[in-house]
């Protein structure tokens, strides 16, 4: 039987650019194969024992793969029936290979598809002001390579064309040649004082435009000591940067932050802080397992005139009690009568999303506030059924049993340490093996932190771990994960208002207050 590959082109970095064609085709995938300049982040959309092949760069990186491996791999894993999705930074086929990718799996009798993306040609420019084509400067634009190797294949840049155009121009790959492309061009005829820009990591958080004119890019970008990814724009819209400059006017713009949470729960937040201009790096610190019984909740939600009310302290929670009730073939209507009691505005928001009112939720959103709301209400003495994961707090059970009320506890799903992406630790790493620095980290609970640190630990050791999380602002997101947080070693730079997505990104700014 054979397989399938989807060639897929990533966009330029950030990771709300993917197109929501290139999202499914990642969820859906059996193997991946990831160049080094795919965020790290997308690759969360796989799904759990989704194998992932990452090519690696730059001097410390520990493996790395060739085009001819890449080919290789795309076509054993496709003959041995398995969906491969090969996600490439930009569009696959601008400077990409992708063309190449497929024309060999048409020779190996391989099926396949392209899934154009956002191309860094364009996308560049724009996050940094400058638009490519503009009614007042020029209608055309032209993309080109600025990378020699193509001059070394027998196909050299026509120059000379290039600088009689009127149009944009955009250099690709041009880094390494930036002073010798922008001579050519002089030398061709265009004008010395053409304006022009370099942007490196465009749609990042820590994009870096450097502007100029021909004449002086390239000493401007040695003196920045700009490196790779970076696009070249030459020609007259370079000046609109000056009334355009948006991304990098944000107010978290230059922030590095990560975000562990859930791999499913980390989107939220990851999308508050990108629009705010933040290089956000989502964490994958916890994955939902099922429980040690998995008929366990059902069967309680079966026998359920044995309780009074249901007690859901997460979101996950919520998911688990309904799929419970779909296990035993029941549906909400199954809790008819039967009082809801919540902990945190986000756990009651997921219920309301399955259809179900909570009666119960405390202003604080702590199981001490719920104990509180309970005894207020004189609810304590009643029989509770909680639903929650392997490891929580024993607070709601012992104010129960203490009142006289019927506590009983069942697992319904547990949370265990992911692997974690290799790309995406490498770049949490020392500077030393490519590791970018990280200037806050969100904690949403304990949990989240300990894995982290356990998961640096593995890649790291444990010293260098702690003193990458030590080197951050910590915001956690109420007191309960401040304090488990700070019981790891941690210091904690701020608390959230309030234990929601608005809270901590609230948080995260306060922590990051704008130059006065």
């Amino acid at each position: 039987m054979s397989g399938f590959v989807s060639i897929v082109g990533a966009g330029p970095w950030d990771p709300e650019l993917l197109t929501l064609a290139g999202r499914d085709r990642l969820a859906g995938a059996d193997v991946v194969v990831a160049d080094y300049l795919v965020n790290p982040a997308l690759l969360l959309h796989c799904k759990a024992g989704t194998e992932i092949v990452q090519r690696m760069s730059g001097p410390h990186a520990d493996s790395r793969i060739d085009q001819d491996d890449i080919h290789r791999l795309l076509v054993e894993h496709a003959r041995a029936g398995r969906y491969v999705v090969r996600i490439k930074g930009g569009d696959p086929c601008m400077f990409g290979r992708g063309a190449e990718e497929a024309q060999y799996l048409r020779a190996h009798g391989i099926a396949f598809e392209l899934v154009p993306g956002v191309s860094s040609a364009i996308a560049a420019p724009e996050s940094a002001g400058i638009p490519v084509t503009h009614r007042d400067y020029t209608p055309a634009v032209t993309i080109v390579s600025g990378y020699e190797a193509y001059e070394k294949a027998g196909l050299a840049v026509e120059w000379e064309h290039l600088a009689r155009s009127a149009g944009t121009i955009v250099l690709m790959m041009s880094m390494k040649n930036c002073r010798d492309n922008a001579s050519k061009l002089v030398a061709a005829g265009r004008s010395a004082d053409t304006p022009a820009a370099v942007i490196r990591w465009g749609t990042r958080g820590i994009q870096h435009t450097i502007v100029g004119t021909l004449l002086d890019i390239a000493d401007r970008v040695d003196r920045a000591k700009m490196r790779a990814p970076a696009v070249m724009v030459v020609g007259e819209v370079v000046r609109c940067r000056e009334h355009m400059d948006w991304f990098e006017q944000l107010p978290l713009f230059g922030r590095r932050i990560v975000v562990t949470r859930a791999n499913h729960q980390a989107s939220g937040l990851v999308g508050l802080l990108a629009r705010q201009g933040a290089d956000v790096v989502p964490f994958p610190c916890l994955e939902l397992a099922a429980p040690p019984d998995p008929t366990a909740a059902s069967h309680a939600l079966v026998a359920r005139d044995r309780f009074d009310g249901i007690l859901l302290s997460s979101p996950n929670g919520v998911r688990a009690c309904f799929e419970a009730l779909a296990q035993a073939n029941l549906d909400v209507r199954a809790l008819a009568g039967k009082l809801v009691a919540v902990v945190g505005t986000g756990t009651s928001e997921a219920c309301r999303q399955y259809g179900l009112r909570p009666d119960v939720l405390p202003s604080t959103a702590r199981a001490e506030g719920l104990v509180n709301v309970m005894r207020e209400h004189g609810l304590l003495e009643k029989r509770w059924l909680h639903l929650r994961a392997d490891e929580g707090r024993d607070v709601l059970a012992r104010a129960i049993v203490a009142a006289g009320g019927d506590y009983q506890l069942v697992v319904a799903y547990r949370t265990i340490r992911p692997k974690v992406p290799e790309l995406l630790l490498a770049s949490l790493g020392p500077p030393e093996r490519g590791g970018e620095r990280v200037d806050a980290i969100c904690f949403a609970s304990g949990k989240t932190a300990r894995h982290m640190l356990e998961s640096l630990s593995d890649a790291f050791g444990r010293h260098e771990a702690h003193a990458i999380v030590g080197h951050a602002k910590t915001i956690a997101l109420g007191p309960v994960t401040a304090a488990a947080v700070a019981a790891l070693g941690i210091s904690v730079t701020a608390v959230a208002s309030e234990p929601s997505d608005e809270g901590m990104l609230r948080a995260v700014m306060d922590a990051f207050p704008p130059p006065t």
